[in-house]
């Protein structure tokens, strides 16, 4: 996409990851989980600012901004382990997943790492296997008292 940029999560993120967070969960998780699986997955109606800064900001996060807008954001920690993934809704499948996890490879590699690893959604398995991500396994965590669906995924650098 022309004109984005992918920079370094701060502080002022927070709000716009959140909300990118939660739109993608609502709006194109339910593509492919249940309204009780999008609602568990979601996580409480209340913005915890605090929070969610503390969680962005322990694994190094990156966002998509275009024309001052964030876009999407991942992370990655110091073991190569990719937490989050999301991309606003009304920028799916216009190539932001695909230069965040450009700029998280990039930053793996340059920190030596040899694999990557994720926990990825029904929705994002795809894009990872085209990618080179392989499926170790099917997982089915819960959150929120609610069993998901997942896979245990990895790519050798």
């Amino acid at each position: 996409m022309s004109g984005m940029q992918v920079r370094d999560y701060t502080e002022a993120d927070a709000a716009p990851t959140l909300k990118v967070f939660r739109d993608a969960v609502t709006v194109t998780g339910a593509q492919r989980y249940t309204a009780q699986q999008v609602v568990a997955w979601a996580g409480p109606p209340q913005d915890n600012l605090p929070a969610w800064h503390s969680a962005r900001s322990a694994p190094a996060t990156i966002v998509a901004v275009l024309d001052d807008t964030v876009v999407g954001f991942s992370d990655l920690d110091a073991q190569g382990y990719i937490d989050m993934l999301f991309v606003s809704p009304e920028f799916g499948r216009r190539g932001v997943a695909s230069r965040l996890l450009d700029e998280i490879e990039t930053r793996a590699r340059t920190a030596g790492l040899d694999a990557l690893t994720v926990s990825a959604s029904l929705l994002l398995r795809p894009l990872l296997e085209r990618r080179g991500f392989v499926v170790e396994k099917q997982l089915a965590p819960v959150v929120n008292s609610v069993s998901l669906v997942s896979f245990a995924m990895r790519k050798s650098l």
